[in-house]
Parts: structure tokens; sequence; C-alpha cells
């Protein structure tokens, strides 16, 4: 039985929105950590999604090694990373790309788990990733077609101090909160 992750579930639902522009990093986020073989203990057990937006599952299991959101497990492996940075977990997926990573960011507060990501159709967030990234560590790929629509912005800090500036200046955007 094939198994599908949450990246390929996102990837999909991006493919039905049309407006949905996806947010890559060139490789795992941050540089040169050690990747984490399990995911904490103090995650384990089964989250509740508090919120009333419907981009996020009802709820998932967190087991040592893989997310269980009910039909699409997220197995860490090579192309599931998960990292620890800045007080957050930083996971960063790759589906059949592996020069093109999408980063998730979770950060564990009073039994509460906050699930951030980069928004590409943020305007804000893009403002911010302009001013930290000088140059063209921004890169927007238009949509096929000559379209101006964008499909892709491809950002490519120099260092985990750009990355660290990303988190801090606001160019995260929040996508909502699970309760044990």
């Amino acid at each position: 039985m094939k198994t599908k992750n949450l990246s390929t579930f996102i990837l999909g639902l991006c493919l039905l929105l049309a407006g949905c522009v996806e947010v890559t990093f060139p490789e795992p986020m941050p540089y040169s950590r050690r990747d984490k073989a399990f995911f904490p203990k103090n995650l384990h057990g089964v989250w509740y999604y508090v919120g009333d937006e419907n981009n996020l599952e009802d709820s998932l299991t967190i087991y040592s090694e893989f997310i269980d959101f009910g039909e699409k497990p997220l197995i860490l492996n090579k192309s599931n990373r998960l990292r620890k940075f800045n007080g957050y977990f930083v996971l960063s997926t790759s589906e059949d790309r592996e020069d093109r990573w999408v980063v998730y960011l979770a950060k564990y507060n009073d039994n509460v788990l906050s699930i951030y990501d980069f928004d590409g159709e943020d305007e804000e967030k893009i403002a911010i990733w302009e001013e930290v990234l000088l140059g063209d560590a921004v890169e927007k790929i238009q949509k096929e077609g000559g379209s101006s629509n964008l499909k892709e912005i491809r950002l490519n800090p120099s260092n985990n101090y750009e990355f660290r500036q990303l988190l801090n200046r606001g160019g995260l955007s929040h996508m909502g909160d699970y309760v044990r």
C-alpha cells in the first residue's frame, strides 16, 4: 500500500486551489543541523485542532517516528526531516525533488502545538522575505503560459542567521493550533 504524507496532501490541495503559491528552500532547514530520528516524547499522543479554519486536519497522532493524520502518515525519513531551531521544530519535506524543500514549523507551549508555514500568497510576508534575503535570494517563479500569477517562491537564505531573521521578523504565517 502506497502511503501519502503531509507534503503530498498539501501539494495536491495547492493544485486544486489554483491560487496556491508554494514556498520552497534549496535544502532542509536549518542548514548543517542534525536530523532528529524521533519526535520528542512530550509531543507523543493525540492532538485536536482548535479553530474554525479548514486548512489543517481535525486531529493528529504523533508517534516516535511518524505522525498519523488518518490515511496519510508522515514518516521521518530522507524526504521528511525534523530539526530543532530557535525554539521551533522544523519539518522539511521534499516530494520527489531533492533540490526543493517545503518547510513547516511547530512550537510547543503549555500543551498547545502551534503550526506555522511560509505563505506565498501573503504580500506582507513576501515583503519581509525580500527585506531579509537581499539580492536574488527570493526567486519568484511564474505560472506557465506567460501568466503573471506566481507558481512558486524559492527562498534561499545564505546562512542560519538569515533563516532565523525570517522567523523572528514575522516571516511566518500561523496555520493553527492543536491541543491535547
